[in-house]
């Protein structure tokens, strides 16, 4: 009786130990799935070697960790990874990356497009076009039109933020090219941007020109992404009232006229205010630039001296010359203003070159 006790305590033991061996061995043979992909991220770890790509594809893990082989070889000395991007920019079906690179977070002083044939390699390197000093703040890749063609854009600025422009590279194969670039190189200032100002789906390289003259214009130039096409050009007014205001004081009027003098001829715009500031049958042929000094009108504003002398019931006379002039110069030029109406009213405009 207790022997055939025994011998089924002893039986059930064997098989439940049978079972856990069993169930042990199903556990190990569940192998994980492997992973396919890395997270897209936008944004690239201050202080590591993480590679994390900016595109609109995955990105295979071992490939990852082999392309964050090669970043580490051809990295620049003392510069950090700042963007990566994987896009096929001459859409000949496969990505390249263009990379980034910068001695501080946020500056690009270095870029490098690298495809994968057989193991990543460098195809080229863009060559920054703009000739003074200035800082590559950030990149992107943009359509810039209607096609399917995508671009590189990097953006710059001066290191005081007065002046701000773009560059555009376009790659065809082995070979990089600078499509356009647009920076205020000649006064230091302005702003240069890529827009679609027209809301048409195609990018324009628009330029914003900000003066402080009397009616505060802004006037903007702008032609397709590329440089083909027509250029025009807008006036703003960036007064307090956003539109012309004809000036009570005579000589806010000559001011003004002179001003857009200035502007009509270097941007060969029509500006109807002048005629309002004039009762001339035609506009007077003298060549203002030999007596009136404007190169000061693309930073301070022009400055000029003028002076009342003579005066009479309804007109006033003033002689009006660049305020570096001498004072006790005689050199400039006369203006006739007479009030009809209530508004003073340019007359004539003469040279007076006597010393």
């Amino acid at each position: 009786m207790i022997s055939d006790k025994l011998f089924a305590l002893v039986l059930v033991v064997l098989i439940l130990s049978g079972c856990g061996v069993n169930k042990e061995a199903e556990v190990k043979n569940i192998a994980p799935k492997p992973s396919t992909s890395t997270v897209v991220s936008p944004e690239i770890t201050e202080g590591t070697s993480k590679v994390t790509v900016e595109d609109t594809g995955k990105t295979n893990v071992q490939d990852s960790n082999t392309l964050d082989q090669f970043i580490k070889k051809i990295q620049p000395s003392n510069e950090q990874l700042q963007r990566i991007f994987k896009e096929d920019l001459d859409l000949d079906g496969k990505p390249e990356y263009v990379l980034a690179f910068g001695l501080e977070k946020g500056g690009i002083d270095n870029i490098f497009v690298v495809r994968e044939d057989a193991g990543y390699h460098i195809i080229g390197k863009l060559e920054d076009p703009v000739m003074v000093a200035h800082l590559n703040t950030d990149m992107k890749i943009m359509k810039l039109d209607q096609t399917e063609q995508k671009f590189i854009v990097v953006y710059s600025t001066s290191e005081v933020d007065e002046a701000e422009g773009f560059s555009i590279f376009t790659v065809d194969h082995n070979r990089i090219s600078n499509l356009n670039y647009n920076y205020p190189e000649a006064t230091g200032q302005g702003s240069r941007k890529l827009e679609d100002i027209n809301k048409d789906g195609v990018f324009e390289d628009v330029s914003y020109y900000r003066f402080q003259d009397t009616q505060k214009h802004t006037i903007i130039t702008y032609q397709k992404f590329d440089s083909t096409g027509p250029e025009k050009t807008k006036v703003l007014y960036e007064n307090k009232n956003k539109k012309f205001v004809f000036p009570t004081d005579p000589k806010d009027i000559i001011q003004n006229y002179l001003e857009d003098h200035y502007l009509r001829n270097r941007f060969f715009i029509h500006l109807p205010e002048m005629a309002e500031f004039t009762a001339l049958s035609a506009s007077p042929k003298n060549n203002f630039e030999s007596i009136i000094d404007f190169s000061a009108m693309d930073y301070t504003g022009l400055d000029l001296n003028v002076k009342e002398i003579a005066y009479e019931a309804n007109q006033r006379v003033f002689l009006v010359k660049s305020s570096s002039e001498e004072e006790e110069s005689n050199q400039g030029l006369v203006f006739t203003l007479e009030k009809q109406s209530g508004m003073w009213k340019i007359m004539s405009i003469e040279m007076n070159d006597k010393l």
